[in-house]
């Protein structure tokens, strides 16, 4: 990467963080992610670490914003597992309500629980489509700022099935008007510290770091803090 780009991603965030600032230095800034392994921050290694939530909230914190992160996040988690918690859990209802940014993490367990062939990926995904979905609308009951959507990473994947998988959920996570998405695959493709073990295909902490810098520069978009 060049000198010149790097500086203009460092304005970039500098302008997004200046603006979350100016707008919201005498409140808390409420946090709210929706998520599996990933947002659980898993490593190549397995090591539960800090994920894109985390680094998002001690970057805020550094830089002098009040900040509070709930996390709602297992590594068995799924796109209608979430769905059931948030119509039958009370806290979580509040939580949406008082958040300020809402990040969600979801859909690689929903692939694998659903796929049980090869021939039956379409309606795999017809099904997740549906699941997530409803999943945006119920989460627009209680909440009504944006929400950023994390798409998954192909880059350390040999097998082209599992790719062809991961493409067609990332297609259903950006296709709901009502997100902002996130494309890790584009995101990570540059630099292999991203994925350090080459048998994984949980990022490494250098990559959360990255994922939770484009949220930096997606939160320029917030009005309602």
């Amino acid at each position: 990467m060049s000198k010149k780009i790097k500086l203009l991603i460092l304005i970039i965030m500098s302008m997004s963080v200046y603006f979350i600032y100016n707008n919201t230095k005498d409140k808390t800034i409420n946090i709210i992610s929706l998520g599996d392994s990933h947002a659980e921050g898993i490593t190549s290694y397995g090591i539960k670490d800090y994920s894109y939530d985390d680094y998002l909230k001690l970057f805020l914190k550094d830089h002098k914003i009040n900040t509070n992160l709930e996390k709602y996040s297992s590594k068995d988690m799924s796109i209608d597992k979430m769905l059931f918690i948030i119509k039958n859990t009370n806290k979580i209802k509040k939580d949406l309500r008082d958040s300020h940014i809402l990040i969600i993490n979801l859909g690689y367990n929903d692939l694998l629980y659903k796929l049980i062939s090869r021939e039956k990926l379409e309606n795999s995904i017809y099904e997740i489509n549906r699941d997530y979905n409803n999943l945006i609308k119920e989460i627009r009951k209680y909440y009504h700022n944006q929400i950023i959507v994390i798409g998954y990473s192909t880059n350390n994947i040999e097998d082209y099935y599992q790719v062809k998988g991961i493409t067609m959920l990332n297609n259903v996570l950006k296709s709901n008007e009502e997100i902002t998405y996130i494309d890790t695959v584009s995101l990570l493709k540059d630099d292999k510290r991203y994925f350090s073990n080459p048998n994984s295909n949980y990022p490494s902490n250098l990559a959360y770091m990255e994922i939770s810098k484009k949220i930096i520069k997606k939160l320029e978009k917030i009005r309602n803090i």
